[in-house]
């Protein structure tokens, strides 16, 4: 894939997650590997997903996170987090990072997200989840990547959700499927009281 067709890729995956609801306001990253494994294209820091253009995406070398930049914009602060992904995963080619907010409303709360069918197998009772570690952290970026090496999504506590996987689609699907999971389960808790 060329660097022109992965920052589209990027680009109309930001838009639909917007337009899903699943990210608000200036949340949310989103990076794809590219097919060298020597670069990561990721969303700039504060871009607002429903206005995203080809400007706000940042090459990022992964070995030493230098990047090239048209404007003053700089990588995502979860840079470090997405290139720890990709460091221990090798089937993993995109990471998405949202705060949709079902899904966010179970990372601020004291209840699990369950595992249900319709999404690969069943590996645990719960989705996994990392402790609460300051956005852009070294904390959150090693304790995260080391949580997906065995895992495709993460609930990040007080903070929100990120998914692997081989593409963009892949990735983005699982995002979408985690927020419905944590609607139906959030219906579930509230008829159940």
């Amino acid at each position: 894939m060329i660097e022109n067709e992965i920052i589209e890729q990027i680009i109309k995956t930001a838009h639909h997650l917007y337009n899903r609801d699943m990210v608000i306001g200036k949340s949310g990253n989103i990076s794809i590997l590219d097919s060298t494994g020597e670069y990561i294209y990721i969303t700039a820091s504060g871009t607002n997903f429903k206005e995203l253009t080809y400007d706000d995406i940042i090459k990022v070398k992964l070995d030493d996170l230098s990047y090239t930049s048209t404007n003053d914009l700089v990588p995502s602060m979860e840079t470090s987090l997405h290139v720890g992904v990709y460091q221990n995963r090798d089937d993993v080619k995109s990471v998405v990072h949202v705060h949709s907010p079902y899904a966010t409303g179970f990372a601020f709360s004291k209840k699990r997200l369950c595992q249900q069918e319709g999404f690969g197998e069943i590996t645990g009772e719960y989705i996994a989840e990392v402790n609460y570690y300051p956005p852009g952290s070294k904390k959150l970026a090693e304790h995260a990547s080391d949580a997906l090496k065995n895992e495709d999504a993460v609930i990040l506590k007080d903070h929100g959700v990120i998914t692997v996987g081989k593409d963009i689609e892949e990735a983005t699907l699982l995002c979408e499927y985690i927020e419905e999971i944590a609607k139906t389960q959030y219906i579930s808790h509230v008829l159940n009281l």
